[in-house]
């Protein structure tokens, strides 16, 4: 899944359909506009006309599947902290930005510039991945073991 952060705006009031309507695409994002309307219990052109709004407003940027990497032959996940020595910021960037493993990475704030995550099939091919970004800087790693929190959306009132 790709999210996309901007660059913070006005807060956006929200009633409370469409604080619904972001719950329900949220659970599912395949949802029809007919669909979602019968669970809002509004029309499905005025569901259309609310969708097309939060999209305009950015508030939706897109919809996306979601896969378990397991399933796929990529039973480790890993979350990557990485620090770039002096000057290599740049090539660390795009050491990450090349490495097809990595499915998110964040500029944080902290001891750490960036933390990422990796989708592995073993430990050597997590070693190969921190291999690619260590000649720019200090790596620190840790296989998750599960996820007591799913990504999710953030509270909306």
């Amino acid at each position: 899944m790709s999210i996309r952060y901007r660059k913070a705006a006005p807060t956006a009031r929200f009633d409370e359909v469409d604080a619904r309507i972001l719950r329900a695409l949220s659970d599912d994002a395949r949802l029809s506009h007919a669909a979602l309307a019968r669970r809002i219990g509004l029309s499905a052109p005025s569901i259309a006309e609310r969708v097309r709004r939060l999209e305009d407003r950015g508030v939706i940027t897109g919809y996306a599947v979601r896969i378990d990497p397991a399933k796929l032959g990529y039973p480790l996940t890993v979350m990557i902290r990485a620090r770039p020595l002096p000057g290599e910021m740049g090539s660390m960037v795009k050491a990450i930005q090349d490495t097809p493993q990595i499915v998110q990475c964040d500029r944080v704030s902290g001891d750490d510039c960036f933390v990422a995550i990796a989708h592995v099939r073993d430990v050597g091919q997590m070693e190969a991945v921190i291999d690619r970004i260590v000649p720019f800087g200090a790596t620190n790693s840790s296989i998750v073991q599960s996820a007591p929190v799913p990504p999710r959306m953030p509270g909306v009132d």
